[in-house]
C-alpha cells in the first residue's frame, strides 16, 4: 500500500483560523504607527521652536517662525544684511494640521529677540486626523515652551 501525506480539512481550516486572528490583532495597530508620527512631527516644531529661540539668543538677532494655515507648513527664517535667510520649510504630512485662530487669519508669525524673548504670548493649536488636539503655548517674556493634549 502506499502511504499518501496530505493535509486534512480540519488541519486547514485550524491553520486558517489562527492566521486570521493574529491578522486581526496586527491590523489595529496601524493606528499606533500613524499616532507615532504625528508625535514625532509634533516633537520636531516644538524642538523647532526652541531652535529659533536659542539660535536668537547665540547670534544676538531675531528670528523667526512663521506658520501658514492655509498649506499646513512653518519656516523659520531670520533677516540677514540684506534679504531674509531661510532655515528651514516643514510641511506636516503625518496627518496633523495647524488649527486657524479666531481672526481668521492665513499667518501667524513668532519672532523671538536677542535675549531670547518671543514677540508676545501665543499658543498653537494643531489638530491631529484622529480629532486629538494639541496646544503649544509660549510664555512671554521667558520663552518657555509647553506642548498640552486635549
Amino acid at each position: 500500500m502506499n502511504k499518501i501525506k496530505g493535509v486534512t480539512l480540519i488541519e486547514l481550516l485550524i491553520t486558517l483560523a489562527i492566521i486570521s486572528i493574529i491578522s486581526s490583532i496586527v491590523l489595529p495597530n496601524t493606528n499606533i504607527v500613524c499616532k507615532y508620527k504625528e508625535k514625532a512631527e509634533l516633537r520636531e516644531f516644538k524642538n523647532d521652536i526652541v531652535y529659533a529661540r536659542n539660535m536668537a539668543i547665540c547670534k544676538s538677532k531675531k528670528y523667526f517662525v512663521r506658520i501658514n494655515f492655509k498649506e499646513n507648513y512653518y519656516l523659520i527664517y531670520t533677516i540677514g544684511k540684506v534679504t531674509k535667510e531661510y532655515i528651514k520649510k516643514k510641511e506636516l504630512n503625518s496627518g496633523l494640521t495647524f488649527k486657524r485662530p479666531l481672526d481668521n487669519s492665513e499667518k501667524v508669525e513668532i519672532s523671538f529677540n536677542s535675549t531670547g524673548a518671543p514677540s508676545g504670548a501665543c499658543t498653537i493649536y494643531l489638530v491631529s486626523r484622529y480629532g486629538d488636539t494639541y496646544s503649544i503655548a509660549i510664555t512671554p517674556a521667558t520663552g518657555r515652551i509647553n506642548v498640552y493634549s486635549n
